[in-house]
């Protein structure tokens, strides 16, 4: 009974620690417009709320924020606040959700037991020496198809997008020949899944990488020489060696789905806006996701994958925002799989 407390207690403190590595505050501000501006240059702007918006704070730019927003709103002391006061046996159940090595175990397994349509891939590997995975679907019915890159966890701590994901490529794989829509969509294009943008944080259970927020780590039309994080050049290096027709990168939380261009309120042209509005109203029409550009939704968001993907090949690139939490009760999310069910298939059902 002893040793058995003490190995619960062992493992509570090894995951408490593990989350109290990154020190990140949330706040509620409320400033004037160029004030605003000011404040979305240095800090990461992650939510609109009403006239107001929640903004996280790494510890080390407390001073600097504050001198911005001196009336801000502490939200969170910790962004990981919450995962202390869950019921970690029960409720959260954060053994339940996948470590790295759970993704590359999984991973392995999906591309064995679906041999005759699934590649796996290694497109480079991190500082730390984890390899970064895509997962290519793919049949050999035609040729010259689509091209599409799915993408989660490019803030290592928003855990439901690897499992929203992992469950729709279960799904998806599982369905091929048993149902008649699952198979059109895999015949009609080639998809490429990475689970995991950034392994590094991920494995840490922390949002940033090296202190830096992974996107905004990409170049933008304003910023060419932005210096991108490791796993970041990887993502563009292998965008670059494809022909993506579109992309969908999976973040949480907020119920939205977006289009570019993030680091400027201007509109893209009037020809791609149509598009864009007509596609991303669709993935939203079932899931009632609030759906708009990035810049105007949220906030202006120099660095994302949405605005480089867009401005280097003119890819139809979306951002969607998953749920309401980044880490939700282990049993929530098949709810969070049904809401982005319907928005992924007619994402991919958008490129004939």
């Amino acid at each position: 009974m002893f040793k058995g407390l003490v190995l619960f207690s062992f493992l509570y403190l090894a995951i408490f620690n593990l989350y109290a590595a990154e020190q990140i505050r949330s706040y509620e501000v409320s400033v004037n417009p160029m004030r605003m501006n000011q404040i979305a240059e240095s800090f990461e702007v992650v939510k609109k709320k009403g006239s107001s918006y929640e903004v996280y704070v790494k510890e080390e730019d407390l001073a600097k924020f504050l001198s911005l927003a001196p009336h801000a709103k502490l939200l969170l002391k910790n962004i990981q606040a919450e995962y202390k006061s869950q019921d970690f046996t029960s409720q959260l159940n954060l053994s339940k959700y996948r470590t790295f090595s759970d993704v590359e175990r999984d991973l392995g397994l999906l591309a064995e037991k679906y041999k005759d349509l699934a590649t796996l891939e290694t497109y480079g590997k991190t500082k730390e020496g984890r390899k970064l995975y895509a997962l290519k679907v793919s049949t050999s019915k035609s040729q010259n198809k689509p091209q599409l890159m799915i993408t989660a966890a490019t803030h290592g701590d928003e855990l439901i997008t690897v499992e929203v994901l992992f469950a729709l490529m279960n799904e998806l794989l599982a369905g091929y020949g048993q149902d008649s829509r699952l198979t059109k969509m895999l015949e009609g294009r080639d998809l490429f899944f990475i689970p995991v943008v950034s392994p590094d944080s991920f494995e840490a259970r922390e949002r940033y990488v090296q202190g830096i927020d992974p996107n905004r780590s990409f170049p933008w039309p304003l910023n060419t020489a932005n210096k991108p994080l490791d796993c970041i050049q990887a993502l563009m290096d292998f965008s670059q060696a494809h022909n993506f027709s579109g992309s969908l990168d999976l973040h949480a939380y907020g119920k939205l789905v977006m289009f570019p261009w993030g680091y400027t309120k201007n509109a893209p042209s009037a020809k791609d806006e149509v598009l864009f509005k007509d596609l991303v109203s669709s993935m939203a029409r079932e899931n009632q996701y609030t759906a708009g550009q990035i810049s105007t939704t949220i906030y202006v968001a120099k660095g994302s994958s949405a605005d480089y993907f867009y401005w280097q090949k003119n890819t139809q690139a979306i951002a969607a925002e998953l749920g309401n939490q980044k880490v939700p009760p282990f049993n929530n999310i098949p709810k969070i799989v049904t809401e982005a069910r319907e928005m992924m298939w007619t994402f991919f059902e958008h490129f004939n």
